[in-house]
């Protein structure tokens, strides 16, 4: 293992515990980016007339892969390199558009220590645009513990 790589002190993480707060400036060349990456050609993340005038919506929305994607990345980006995302489920609530300040909260909700599976930890993440809830996850994640340097070996 990379000595230089910086890994999270999984020592003192518990339950209730806070992770940093991420906003994210939503453009359309974003929406619509990640909508052609994830081939979902549905009108609704390209077109702004079907958005609004045939959706009723207030402006192309982003789909639900760019969104599981930036949970995965808020995540990963705040664990280090070796964290695995396990298990993601989410219920998106209201749209997100172009011009949303997104704005990523995370709170622990379950700390295990699987031994030679490495540490279990859930986390619940909420994504607000204004203080306007939008998506709510729970994702279960690995990361080393003193037993397991690295989550990936063995898959």
């Amino acid at each position: 293992m990379n000595p230089d790589i910086k890994r999270l002190d999984t020592s003192v993480l518990a339950v209730g515990d806070k992770l940093p707060v991420l906003q994210v400036d939503i453009s359309a060349q974003k929406i619509i980016a990640a909508a052609a990456a994830t081939r979902d050609w549905q009108p609704l993340h390209h077109d702004y007339a079907f958005a609004t005038q045939k959706a009723g919506t207030p402006d192309i929305i982003m789909n639900s892969p760019t969104q599981a994607g930036w949970i995965s990345k808020y995540l990963t980006d705040w664990a280090g390199p070796l964290a695995r995302v396990q298990r993601m489920s989410f219920k998106m609530k209201d749209a997100i558009c172009p011009g949303s300040a997104l704005c990523f909260e995370g709170v622990i909700s379950r700390v295990e220590d699987r031994v030679d599976e490495g540490l279990a930890l859930e986390v619940e993440v909420l994504l607000t645009v204004a203080g306007d809830f939008k998506t709510k996850a729970r994702v279960l994640m690995m990361l080393p513990n003193e037993q397991l340097q690295n989550p990936w070996s063995g898959l």
